[in-house]
């Protein structure tokens, strides 16, 4: 006669003894705790996603966001073409809108220009007129800037 090797609530472990397998209220209480947990998490993170709190890269997600849904902006990022890119950028007054989120943070104009220009150079590749990049891959004013 065969043994059963699964029966319900009961699990028969390598010499043959049956263990009851009964699922206790705490693991109950931990596993609840931990969805709960997730999605607290996740409801933060859509709240700070959507009241702009956020950043993607540095730029703040509604910036991201209306990239994103401008074809001219999207098409001329997807060829690489670096001087449409911006000049699109500049109709979409990106770098006013970025510069408006951070000027809380970098109270100096130059500091929060150089910064700006920094993520905007690492996003798409452009250098500001007013800008060089150095070895560091870093932008650095140009002497005889403003």
């Amino acid at each position: 006669m065969g043994r059963r090797i699964f029966q319900s609530r009961r699990l028969r472990n390598r010499h043959g003894h049956s263990e009851n397998r009964s699922s206790p209220k705490a693991s109950v209480l931990v596993t609840t705790t931990i969805y709960l947990s997730l999605l607290f998490c996740v409801w933060a993170w859509v709240v700070l996603f959507t009241n702009g709190q956020m950043t993607i890269g540095g730029v703040p997600t509604p910036v991201v966001v209306s990239f994103l849904n401008d074809s001219t902006a999207r098409n001329a990022y997807f060829k690489g073409d670096r001087e449409e890119l911006h000049a699109r950028l500049q109709e979409m007054d990106v770098e006013e809108r970025v510069k408006a989120f951070y000027r809380p943070q970098i109270p100096d104009e130059a500091k929060l220009d150089q910064h700006i220009h920094q993520i905007l150079y690492e996003r798409t590749g452009y250098v500001g007129q007013a800008y060089r990049v150095n070895s560091e891959g870093v932008l650095v004013l140009k002497q005889n800037s403003f």
